[in-house]
């Protein structure tokens, strides 16, 4: 019986596509299920949509909810995260402090001074997470898609020894709008990328079933795509000769002159809210029967369409199957040969006689490599700064990140987020 543990399933997104996914991966069938979440309310309301997806699919799995990980842990297979520490609040805080002392942020989510706050409330929590699954679960994989992802992974590999693989559908993505893009079917376009999470470059693009280089091609029919979302992307491939993946936003996150192209407008929270709103109320009408699941398993979740689903690679090693995945987020282990060998980084993934590993890539570009590499030092500093509470290590991320212009403002910026998120922060207070 393979048991799987899904700690912060409340998580409207995460959750539902998760539990859509198990229900029809056929290695799943009987398997053991813990839903984890500190949210009674969240946790309530996964529970109810899985028991009517069980008997709806009729996989007879063993459901079990409960807010306690250390009470599901133990003799776990694979141990799926995606945790937020009072994500939309502390957040918005971030980007509104990282504007006030003159930051052009565009995102601040995973990158610049918006990054390392982010970074310091997100480590310590999925640490112990990690920690524990190393001490209850040591044989378990764990699935992480919590942000900031290249961070988080790397605090992991650095503090514990637990196998594990970030995902993030970024990649996918990208290979899905090139696929439209260019008017092929997304089977036969074959994009490869290397970087860290979120800045993450293309490294090769092809046609499958040919061989045929596609970047000539994607170079000329850039211009039809959405210039709101790949309009810098397109300015940096003209500049670099590399097309970077994930879209403007994020990219843009780890390169001080982005607002320049995409301005510092942010996230849109008012939207999110509204759209949790929604979710939440479709989640509790399939819980209660009020609404039939039978349209949550007539087709795969995004993740999985995108050939990124979390149940597909659990599939894989179960069966023994050879899949390859648009991207792992592990360590770099010479997939990038000119980025740090111990390094965390995004390259294309692969399932292979019953283990996981990254796919050699060759070299990144000069410039892109130089970019990346200093994102790389960032992170190490932001890690370490989380985990003991050092304020220099804290400083020294800002001071050397390409979004930060003055010490002073650096400084303020820390001192304030320090304070406001104290509460999340015991490490830097104790």
């Amino acid at each position: 019986m393979t048991k799987i543990v899904a700690i912060g399933v409340g998580s409207l997104v995460f959750g539902v596509e998760l539990l859509r996914d198990v229900y029809q991966t056929p290695e799943l069938r009987g398997a053991e299920l813990w839903l984890v979440d500190l949210d009674p309310g969240a946790l309530r309301r996964m529970g109810g949509l899985a028991e009517k997806l069980n008997e709806a699919a009729g996989w007879d799995v063993t459901l079990r909810t409960t807010p306690e990980r250390v009470e599901a842990l133990p003799g776990a297979d694979y141990v799926v995260t995606s945790i937020a520490v009072d994500r939309d609040r502390t957040w918005e805080t971030d980007h509104r402090l990282a504007l006030k002392h003159g930051f052009a942020s565009v995102l601040s989510e995973n990158g610049g001074p918006g990054g390392l706050s982010h970074t310091l409330r997100s480590i310590p929590p999925m640490l112990a997470i990690a920690k524990d699954v190393e001490r209850l679960a040591p044989d378990a994989l764990l699935l992480n898609y919590t942000n900031p992802e290249n961070r988080v992974c790397l605090a992991i590999h650095r503090y514990t020894k637990v196998r594990s693989i970030g995902l993030c559908h970024g990649v996918a993505e990208t290979a899905e709008m090139v696929a439209h893009l260019l008017d092929m079917p997304r089977d036969d376009v074959d994009l490869r990328g290397a970087g860290t999470n979120h800045f993450v470059w293309t490294t090769s693009l092809t046609e499958r079933s040919t061989g045929r280089d596609l970047l000539p091609l994607l170079r000329e029919r850039l211009p039809q795509a959405d210039q709101e979302k790949w309009g810098f992307c397109a300015w940096l491939f003209d500049r670099f000769g590399v097309f970077p993946t994930t879209g403007d936003n994020h990219v843009g996150e780890y390169i001080g002159y982005a607002a320049e192209f995409i301005g510092t407008k942010g996230y849109n929270f008012g939207a999110y809210a509204h759209n949790r709103e929604l979710g939440q109320a479709n989640v509790d009408a399939w819980a209660a029967g009020a609404k039939p699941v039978a349209s949550l398993l007539r087709q795969p979740s995004r993740e999985s369409r995108l050939g990124h689903g979390v149940t597909q690679i659990m599939a894989a090693l179960i069966a023994g199957r050879t899949i390859r995945r648009p991207s792992f987020i592990v360590p770099n282990d010479g997939y990038v040969e000119n980025l740090d060998r111990d390094a965390v980084v995004e390259v294309p993934g692969i399932i292979e006689d019953g283990d996981f590993r990254g796919m050699q890539v060759g070299r990144l570009a000069g410039p892109v490599a130089a970019m990346v590499q200093n994102e790389i030092a960032i992170q190490e500093l932001a890690v370490e700064a989380a985990v003991t509470g050092s304020r220099d290590a804290a400083l020294q991320a800002l001071l050397i990140d390409p979004c930060v212009h003055s010490a002073r403002a650096a400084e303020a910026f820390l001192d304030e987020i320090l304070t406001a998120h104290r509460a999340h922060l015991p490490v830097f207070w104790s």
